[in-house]
Formats: structure tokens, C-alpha cells, sequence
């Protein structure tokens, strides 16, 4: 092979790994809970959403509890698009070269003031 080949093979091979997605301002406010359902009552239910991280060809790149966060990010993210404060997490999928997650996402802002 040659260089120049080589060297294609290589661009390609990184511009296919993907990133963990971070927080934005808004999404790093939702609050996560999992076996807290008394946490949900009164909360206006928004949606279900879901989020995933890595790929069977990177996930050798990033650590799970990257993956889990950036998958939790994406969640958040998505609940914030829907208008929600909250996400009340399924339980997770097992995983081995990606992470595949999905929740609830509720409105609890005015659940607060109803209780």
C-alpha cells in the first residue's frame, strides 16, 4: 500500500468516530431519578425519549461511564426540546459496544406548588 492510501484509510477511520455528546446550559438543569416514582407525581408527562452512545467500531475509544453520561446528555437535551425538567429513567438496556438508554420525560415545575 502506499502512503497516500494509508494515510485515507486513516482520515476516514477518525472522521467515523463519534463523540460523547456534552451538556447544554439548559439540559445540564433536568434532574435524573430512576426508582423514585413519588418524585413524578403531579409532573405533566412530556414524552418518552431515548439516547445512545457508541458504535460497534469506537466504542473501544470511550469508557462506559462516558457513554452512559453522553447517552443521559442526549436525554436531556431531548427533554428540554420537549419541555421538561425531568427525566425518570426505564431500566437500561445491557450493553457492549454502545449504550442505549430511554426515560419519561415530565414537566415537574409546577408539581411543587400543586402538593
Amino acid at each position: 500500500m502506499n502512503v497516500k492510501t494509508c494515510l485515507s484509510g486513516l482520515i476516514v477511520s477518525l472522521s467515523l468516530t463519534g463523540c460523547i455528546t456534552f451538556p447544554t446550559e439548559e439540559s445540564g438543569k433536568v434532574q435524573v431519578i430512576w426508582d423514585e416514582t413519588d418524585r413524578i407525581e403531579g409532573c405533566e408527562l412530556k414524552g418518552t425519549v431515548y439516547g445512545s452512545e457508541g458504535h460497534f467500531y469506537d466504542y473501544w475509544l470511550h469508557s462506559d461511564r462516558d457513554m452512559v453520561w453522553g447517552t443521559i446528555n442526549q436525554m436531556s437535551i431531548k427533554a428540554v426540546d420537549m419541555g421538561a425538567d425531568t427525566l425518570y429513567l426505564y431500566r437500561p438496556f445491557g450493553f457492549l459496544s454502545s449504550v442505549t438508554m430511554m426515560a419519561n420525560a415530565y414537566n415537574c415545575s409546577h408539581a411543587d406548588k400543586i402538593r
